[in-house]
């Protein structure tokens, strides 16, 4: 499929379709939100240019997941020879190195020697501004100093104009109002796509046409597994539920006994289902990590003296292992 280009990426598509190693600026930077199409443009980019000048593409996951072999095998002296010749670095997703302080050391080496032998560097951020803080003043301030270039949230209608492309360019046949309908529920071009492909597969099960009644169908499946995936936010909704309390009071600061242990409940099975840390279980409930873990050690020990009470939690077990 070709490019699609509107107002909220054409600042960007123009940059990377007009790239020239010997006048582009040291660093670029393009940031947006998740699926506008950045690792499209790097991939484009190194297609296009990165080829033919030994350039290198890899996502921050990538970088530093190789960077953490190297080192562990003895091999950085390879690793860095690769990547600090390079005439043109990509890196998509720099967001994957927050919280990786070697790694973010080791990129710093990089940029200076990559642009010290007269290299170029574009990346990718995903966020809504382009906060580099987690890289460190130093990293931070020179990935700042170049080219930086928005790609901004899309309006209904671009989202609708793709889709039209993108159904035109896959030779489909689907109702103008299930278009419609498609970019007024998504954000990005990545979930409309992801939408469009779903409901075609649902279609063709149901070895139905691309109309509003089948994408209305399709939607209410889609609603039942949203509602129904094994997510903390689910868990409360259905733990509230079979102790008959009201979410807001699960959540919220209210120290009725019931309510109390309704709480620990869904923290059990939170922990138990998605096994996240206490802390982010901590976040849905506004309160201390330290109080999950007294919740969870409280539950678990009532569960094996009251039958009732583990009757109801087999009960929302149930619900998610269904």
């Amino acid at each position: 499929m070709n490019w699609f280009l509107s107002e909220f990426n054409i600042r960007a598509w123009r940059l990377i379709n007009n790239y020239e190693l010997a006048k582009a600026a040291d660093v670029t930077l393009i940031y947006g939100q998740k699926g506008l199409g950045k690792t499209a443009m790097l991939r484009y980019l190194y297609q296009q240019r990165g080829q033919h000048e030994g350039g290198i593409l890899a996502d921050g996951m990538a970088f530093a997941r190789q960077y953490a072999y190297a080192a562990q095998g003895n091999k950085l002296k390879p690793f860095r020879q690769r990547y600090r010749t390079t005439r043109l670095l990509l890196i998509d997703d720099l967001q994957f190195l927050e919280g990786k302080v070697k790694t973010i050391e080791e990129l710093h080496y990089t940029y200076e020697y990559v642009i010290g032998n007269g290299g170029k560097m574009v990346i990718t951020l995903e966020a809504d501004s382009p906060q580099l803080e987690f890289l460190g003043e130093r990293l931070a301030s020179r990935f700042l100093s170049g080219v930086v270039i928005p790609i901004e949230r899309p309006l209904v209608n671009e989202i609708g104009q793709f889709i039209g492309e993108y159904i035109h360019h896959k030779h489909l046949i689907m109702d103008t109002e299930v278009q419609g309908i498609i970019a007024k529920r998504t954000e990005n071009l990545a979930d409309a796509i992801r939408i469009i492909e779903q409901f075609v597969k649902f279609a063709e099960f149901q070895q139905a046409k691309l109309s509003m009644q089948y994408f209305y169908l399709y939607w209410e499946d889609i609603d039942r597994k949203r509602n129904i995936a094994t997510e903390p936010i689910n868990i409360i909704r259905i733990a509230a539920q079979t102790m008959e309390i009201p979410v807001e009071e699960l959540v919220g600061p209210s120290r009725k006994p019931r309510v109390n242990e309704a709480r620990e409940l869904a923290i059990y099975t939170i922990r138990t289902l998605c096994q996240i840390s206490y802390p982010a279980i901590a976040c849905y409930f506004n309160r201390k990590y330290s109080t999950m873990i007294i919740s969870y050690k409280k539950m678990q020990e009532k569960l094996t003296k009251n039958k009732e009470l583990e009757d109801k939690y087999r009960k929302i077990l149930k619900v998610f292992q269904g």
